[in-house]
This record gives C-alpha cells, sequence and structure tokens, in this order.
C-alpha cells in the first residue's frame, strides 16, 4: 500500500491536482487560494510545491493531495486512494505488508553497498589507483564525500560477498540491481574496476548507481554501466543530484540542467549546488515534474554536438509544454561543465549568469545559419522556429514570437499564423495513432522518386540544367531532403557545374558510385544490336522544365494525400477546429493543382 501511495505521490503534483478545484496563485516558492474549507476574504490558504503539502494560517488544515480529496469530496480513504490511483494511471497492489518489508530491504542493501564502495575508495584499492585521478579531474573531498563516490574493486564477488556475511540472502541482493545472473543460476557484482556514482532520490535515499570504467580499466567494455530498472530505481523519474540540489533551486529559482554525473560535482564545487542531471536519459515529464516542485526555471547546459543540440530540443519540448521558463547556457571554447569548473569557475558561474532564453537561442542558431533573403532558406527559418513556437503553451509568448518572426523575415504575419496552424495540427494528430484502414499502403517505387532520379540524372550530364536545378529556389527545400539532389545543388558551382570535376570534390564519397550509375544511365543506352550509344536530349531545359512541373504536381498530391489522411484522424476524434482547418486545405490545394 505504501508503495502505490508513493507511487501516486511521484505522478501527481499537488497543484496539479488542488487546481482543479480552487484557483491557485503563484506566491514566491509556494502558491495561495482562498481557503475551500472555510469563508475569507484574503487567502491564507498555503500550498508548497516542495513539501507537496497545504495548510491553511486560518482554518490550520493541513494535509496532502490524499487529505485534501477526502475533504472535498467526502470520501473514505480507501475511495480518495482509488479515484488519485486512476487519474495517476496507477495500478493498485493489495495492501501487503510483505512487499513494502522487500521494499525497506531493498533500500537497506543498496545503502550497506554505498557504504562498501566508500571504503574501497577511501581505505581499500582505490586510495591507490582512483583518488589520484579524481584529483587529476579538479575534484575535491568535500565534492567527493558529498556526492558519496566510491570504488567497486575488481573481483566478480566482492559486493556479493560482503552482504552475504552480513546476512543477506543472494536473492534479496539481487533486487537491487548490483547483480548479474549467469545462466547456470550463479551471480557476479554488476559493478567491477568502475568509479561509482551512487544516485539518490529526492530524500537522499540511494536507489541505483552509475559506474564509469576506472582508468587504465577495461575500455572495451561500456564506459559508464547504470543499474537496471529495479522496484525503487526508475532512470525517468530520477535526476542525479536532486538530493545536493533541491534547497538550492529553490531559493536560487532555477535550476542548472546538465549531461553528466561529473558535471554535477564539478558545478557544486565551483558554488552552482543547484544542479542536477538527467542520470543517463532524454529529459522526461516525470523529471521536469519533479524540477517543478521547487522551480519553474531551467537552465541547459548540453554539449552543443548534433546528439547534444538534439536532446536540448526534445528537453525544451517537454519543459514548454509544463510551462518552464528555459534558457540557454553556452560555454567559451566549447568546454564542457567539468573541464570549465575546474579550469575557471568563475566563468562557469558567468556563463549561468548570461544564459539566454530559448526561444532566442533558437532564433540566434536558425539565423546564423541560413540566408533569409534567399526565399528557399526563409521558408526554412520559418519551419525551423515555428516548430519550436508551436511546443509553447502561453498564447501570449507565442503571439510574441510569431510578430516577431514575421519581421525578421520581413513576411506578413498571416502566412506564418497559418503554417503555425499546421505545425500545432500535424504535432497534435500524429501523436494519434492511426487505424489501421488508414495506413499508407506500400508502394516499392513512387514516382516522385523517379522524377527526381531523372531530374538528378539531367542535371549531371547538362550543365545548363545543373545551374537551373540549382536556381530552383522555391524547391530547394524539398531538393535538400534528398541525398542526392542535395549533394548537386550545394557542390554545383564548385564543381563547375562538371561531372568529372563534381565526382573530386563531393564530401560523401560514398555516394559517388550512386552518381556513376545515375550519370551512364542518363548519358547511354544499349542499341538494338547491344551496342552502347550516347543519348541526346533534343532540349534538355525543356526536358527539365517538364520534370520540375511533374514533380510539383506530385508534390501537391503528397500533400493533399497527407491533409486527408489527417482529416481521418481528425473525424475519427471529432476534432472540430482540425476538421475545419483541414477541409479547407483540401479544398486551397485541390483548387491549385487544377490550375
Amino acid at each position: 500500500m505504501n508503495s502505490d501511495i508513493e507511487e501516486i505521490k511521484s505522478r501527481l503534483n499537488i497543484v496539479d491536482v488542488l487546481g482543479t478545484y480552487i484557483r491557485l496563485e503563484k506566491a514566491g516558492a509556494n502558491w495561495r487560494a482562498l481557503c475551500p474549507f472555510h469563508n475569507e476574504k484574503s487567502p491564507s490558504f498555503m500550498v508548497s510545491e516542495e513539501r507537496q503539502r497545504y495548510h491553511c494560517f486560518g482554518c490550520q488544515k493541513d494535509g496532502d493531495i490524499f487529505s485534501f480529496v477526502m475533504e472535498m469530496e467526502g470520501l473514505e480513504f480507501k475511495d480518495a486512494l482509488n479515484n488519485l490511483a486512476e487519474k495517476a494511471g496507477v495500478e493498485l497492489k493489495k495492501m501487503n505488508p510483505k512487499l513494502a518489508a522487500e521494499k525497506n530491504k531493498t533500500l537497506e542493501i543498496l545503502e550497506l553497498a554505498a557504504k562498501f564502495y566508500e571504503t574501497q575508495l577511501w581505505k581499500g584499492e582505490g586510495k591507490e589507483k582512483i583518488i589520484k585521478y579524481l584529483y587529476d579531474r579538479g575534484l575535491k573531498d568535500e565534492a567527493l564525500k558529498e556526492f558519496r563516490l566510491g570504488y567497486a574493486p575488481k573481483g566478480w564477488r566482492n559486493l556479493l560477498q560482503f552482504l552475504e556475511k552480513r546476512g543477506y540472502k543472494t536473492e534479496e541482493i539481487n533486487k537491487t540491481g548490483l547483480l548479474v545472473k549467469k545462466e547456470n543460476n550463479s551471480y557476479y557484482d554488476r559493478f567491477r574496476d568502475r568509479i561509482i556514482f551512487p544516485i539518490a532520490d529526492v530524500n537522499g535515499k540511494v536507489v541505483g548507481y552509475s559506474a564509469r570504467v576506472a582508468p587504465g580499466g577495461d575500455e572495451s567494455q561500456a564506459k559508464y554501466v547504470n543499474t537496471p530498472e529495479t522496484e525503487v530505481y526508475h532512470k525517468s523519474k530520477i535526476l542525479y543530484g536532486i538530493n545536493t540540489a533541491r534547497q538550492e533551486m529553490r531559493q536560487k529559482d532555477f535550476v542548472l540542467l546538465v549531461e553528466g554525473n561529473t558535471d554535477v560535482i564539478a558545478a557544486w564545487q565551483a558554488g552552482l549546488k543547484n544542479t542536477v542531471a538527467v542520470s543517463g536519459t532524454a529529459l522526461t515529464s516525470e523529471q521536469v515534474g519533479i524540477i517543478k516542485r521547487y522551480t519553474d526555471k531551467v537552465k541547459m547546459l548540453f554539449d552543443m554536438d548534433s546528439a547534444g543540440e538534439n536532446a536540448t530540443k526534445k528537453s525544451i519540448k517537454i519543459c514548454f509544454e509544463k510551462e518552464m521558463e528555459v534558457k540557454i547556457v553556452t560555454l567559451p571554447e566549447s568546454k564542457d561543465a567539468a573541464e570549465l569548473a575546474q579550469k575557471d569557475p568563475e566563468k562557469l558561474k558567468t556563463a549561468v549568469k548570461k544564459a539566454i532564453g530559448a526561444m532566442e537561442y533558437f532564433f540566434e542558431k536558425t539565423f546564423s545559419r541560413y540566408d533569409k533573403n534567399k526565399v528557399a532558406d526563409k521558408k526554412i527559418i520559418a519551419e525551423e522556429l515555428l516548430a519550436q513556437i508551436s511546443n509553447l503553451a502561453s498564447e501570449i509568448e507565442k503571439r510574441h514570437w510569431l510578430k516577431k518572426l514575421a519581421a525578421d523575415l520581413e513576411i506578413d504575419e498571416a502566412v506564418l499564423t497559418d503554417m503555425l496552424k499546421k505545425a500545432t495540427l500535424s504535432e497534435r494528430l500524429g501523436r494519434q495513432a492511426p487505424s489501421a484502414e488508414i495506413q499508407e499502403p506500400f508502394n516499392p517505387k513512387k514516382k516522385m522518386e523517379t522524377l527526381l532520379r531523372d531530374l538528378a540524372g539531367l542535371a549531371l550530364v547538362y550543365g545548363d540544367v545543373w545551374k537551373k536545378v540549382s536556381g530552383e529556389e522555391a524547391l530547394k527545400p524539398f531538393f535538400l531532403k534528398d541525398s542526392l539532389l542535395s549533394a548537386i545543388i550545394k557542390k554545383g558551382k564548385e564543381a563547375e557545374y562538371n561531372f568529372d570535376r563534381f565526382i573530386k570534390v563531393l564530401d560523401n564519397q560514398e555516394l559517388a558510385g550512386d552518381f556513376e550509375k545515375i550519370y551512364f544511365e542518363k548519358k547511354y543506352r544499349l542499341d538494338l544490336n547491344n551496342n552502347l550509344e550516347e543519348v541526346i536530349a533534343d532540349d534538355p531545359l525543356v526536358e527539365a522544365e517538364n520534370i520540375l512541373k511533374e514533380i510539383k504536381k506530385e508534390i501537391k498530391k503528397e500533400e493533399l494525400e497527407k491533409i486527408t489522411r489527417d482529416l481521418k484522424i481528425a473525424e475519427k476524434n471529432k476534432d472540430k477546429e482540425a476538421i475545419q482547418f483541414l477541409r479547407l486545405e483540401v479544398k486551397k490545394i485541390s483548387e491549385e493543382m487544377t490550375d
């Protein structure tokens, strides 16, 4: 039963639950309202998101989500439990004291294991080989002890034997995720010759571990190994460092979100004690829910490689949907947080202080990559930024950024509003699983593929066609999605629109074979006697123009098919707004196709 209650509390935020009954307004780190339990003119009913409790200073009523629902609905505890379990999507287990005892034993074993690893670091093998490495990384004793770093020594059964000697059964230890089971039903330690990072919940209880391969260790193995999912460790609901950061998060009213465990420790040591990491997974809505208990402001500091940038976009999307204020931290010289914290902690603090708003960051980044004076680039800029604007929960913010985008691109705001509607509807409909009858049929080779390949061949053979295709601004965004035409357009000028030079300047030489084949198929054919003859086009530019017309028709056709599929989904879900909008789009495209 206790595990059910804790699971429900972890999934439901008290502000969201109480907000369905009473009107809450922000009051510093807390929320306030007129008390629903007695008559008052000035609000004295306070809700603490951090403690997940409410208290009325007028009538002295106090409690959590369960007592509130019981009082408001006049329910017994069991009925309130069922009510909230349904809201949280939790399947209630039958009351079982044995399960509660097993969970407590799991936590007990995990805590004892943390002490074992700590001892091995400070007094065992780790004292000789690991401490120096950690010092070289700039970490000091205070930080190492605060985050309880440890060392798992070499050997297959060190921890297992240690715990068994203290009376724990192998099956009990295995439930913690600390062991690996072999095919012959024997067990061995999961972590061997690794630096240990205990992972704690908000209350500081150790629930799992992340383990880094030791310097000089077996580099053929994974650099980091984490505890698997257990009854107490769910990585989507854990933030590394949350237990040390939560008070500072509330006091400073923001959280610094970083990628790795070492980044958290180094930032803490540099004075940024409100830092957490996503614990080896992409940011989840559950993790954002935990953060929101302490602050609704996030500063993100991820690596800005392609993987880091994608993680940033996904994380920002979730934060926007939860109405969080998001800022992006960029570091000088592309260093990571741990490295900068070690070499120049003041620079790290300054970078965090100068973090810019997520939308401002996206605007700067996107406009720096494209030329807004080119029609094709203008379309790409609009699409990329509208994708981010559509994630904003606040309509006021959406209007603000839409107006700015229209001004920066020097286009009518109404055009962007129309595009934003499409992006929003596409996102909404995309979350609905399409039914079997509207699945796109399998088609081994679409007409579009043939047309694009034909156009690519014509361009490679005839320089004039190559120049024409490269100058098709309206179609450029579409062409750039095709790997072959993209390379042809990007490298055309550099290759002087000559096939032989083009093959030499290709960035991706793996595509050279494909281009050779396309060029050959367009330039030569076999005659009736199976002799190779050169194909001479009557008028390559006219032929190219005809292909381009067909491509434009196919684009409209595919667009119409997609909107028709979306319309069926909208009709199935009785989404009136989407139905009205999509029907207008169908009519508009149908008219364009008949012009």
